[in-house]
């Protein structure tokens, strides 16, 4: 079954990326029978929460497929539509598991590990690093970041090392992940909104230096009472360490580049770029740096896993992406669009609106994933009329500050596993920050609309 699923999903996404060129009707054909068959094998082993989101889609699509009279040819094409997030789900590993050999994640570490006499201190040392860490290996820094601040916080009690953590932790992965060139909800909300990603990238990354400010502000005088020990500092950087921070940032500039210029001179859409590059850009890194061999059997030792997450976002996504084609062909919100039509006048009360929707349905369980592909069908009508950077500026921003106060979603539930704690606490600790964070993105927002 793994090997069945393995060829399964390596097919899709590569009949996506011949797609990219071929536009070719039967390699549409072809990609959407093969999703209808990922999907029925994704069911056996898929996490439950996940089987139960994608059979309740399946279901209500197919019966509003059938009320409808929709012709049946459309139903093959319609498992293609979530093809550049499977796609994008599918490479973005290679990056984070070339971080990990190249062991880029234990150089960042060794910042942590001096000069920090009090915890406002160490709290801008581990908010930068899980920063930088987000834009690499995503919520798999969530535990390697929580280690080294438990061991560092081990004199303070259980309540100020977890509180300290969450905000410390959470809070970067949101603020990171505003901007982050590989950031699937942002690939999902360009596809909505048809908003051009280079012309986001600097209003977000504005947006994220000035929050990355703001908390850092916050939390240094909030923590800069507690001191630290420092008989456990360690010595000063090496010139190792530094060479290999230095070769990080080259790498992300190099990578955005590459992607633009791959964007440009093929007339792809930018995400579409990125999926064709990554595997190439990082083999060619691993190649350069000599870690080529040591990525490929790190690849082949934990392609398993990787197959095990896959089979849940397929599970996810495929029919999420049936669910909203077949919305969407049969106007079945159409009445409901029209009585909120009037938001089409009140800009600010739209951006609101799907600040708090977001963060409403995050607080009972939906997947991001979810929730943005439900916003973008009721924002939809109004982007012949509102600007789609501000729409989308907004959309991005509500949807990663639940990175952060999501209560079910993923990076709360990682981190809470150490915890152990009510996970709404973890909610609480963050939520007036989270207002700030959606608040000054609406204001930036309402400047481009």
């Amino acid at each position: 079954m793994t090997r069945l699923k393995f060829h399964l999903y390596t097919s899709f996404v590569v009949l996506y990326m011949v797609n990219l060129f071929a536009n070719s009707v039967m390699v549409t054909y072809i990609q959407g029978i093969i999703g209808i068959i990922a999907l029925a094998v994704s069911i056996y082993g898929a996490s439950k929460t996940y089987q139960i989101i994608g059979v309740v889609f399946t279901i209500i699509a197919t019966l509003l497929f059938l009320t409808h009279d929709l012709p049946l040819t459309n139903i093959v094409p319609y498992f293609t539509s979530m093809g550049l997030l499977i796609s994008l789900l599918y490479v973005i590993p290679f990056i984070n598991h070339y971080m990990i050999v190249g062991r880029f994640d234990q150089s960042l570490y060794k910042i942590l590990q001096s000069n920090t006499p009090n915890l406002g201190k160490f709290y801008t040392k581990s908010y930068l690093t899980s920063y930088a860490l987000t834009l690499f290996i995503f919520i798999s820094m969530i535990p390697m970041s929580y280690q080294f601040i438990k061991d560092r916080t081990k004199e303070f009690n259980d309540h100020v090392t977890h509180q300290f953590a969450t905000r410390s932790i959470l809070r970067p992965l949101a603020t990171a992940n505003v901007w982050s060139p590989i950031e699937v909800y942002t690939a999902l909300v360009v596809a909505i909104t048809g908003a051009y990603y280079l012309q986001l990238l600097p209003v977000l990354l504005a947006f994220s230096i000035i929050m990355v400010i703001i908390d850092l502000l916050i939390n240094y005088n909030r923590y800069k009472g507690y001191t630290i020990s420092t008989e456990g500092d360690s010595n000063p950087l090496s010139r190792e360490t530094i060479r290999k921070l230095i070769l990080l940032v080259v790498f992300l500039v190099l990578f955005v580049t590459t992607a633009t210029v791959t964007h440009r001179s093929l007339n792809l859409e930018f995400f579409d770029a990125i999926v064709l590059i990554i595997i190439p850009y990082t083999l060619l890194w691993a190649l350069a740096t000599k870690r080529l061999t040591t990525l490929i059997r790190y690849n082949q030792k934990v392609w398993d896993g990787q197959l095990w997450t896959m089979q849940n976002f397929m599970m996810l996504l495929l029919p999420v992406g049936f669910f909203n084609e077949v919305v969407t062909d049969t106007g079945v919100f159409y009445h409901l669009l029209e009585s909120l039509s009037w938001l089409e006048h009140q800009p600010l009360l739209l951006f609101i609106f799907i600040m708090f929707s977001s963060m409403t349905l995050a607080f009972f369980g939906f997947h991001p994933l979810v929730t943005l592909s439900l916003i973008g069908l009721f924002v939809t009508p109004f982007l012949d009329t509102i600007s789609p950077l501000s729409i989308s500026i907004v959309m991005i921003i509500s949807v990663v500050l639940n990175d952060m106060t999501g209560t079910f979603n993923i990076p709360i539930t990682m981190l809470n596993q150490y915890f152990k704690r009510n996970p709404y606490q973890l909610t609480l600790w963050n939520i007036g920050y989270a207002l700030i964070f959606g608040t000054v993105g609406i204001a930036i927002a309402y400047l481009f609309i």
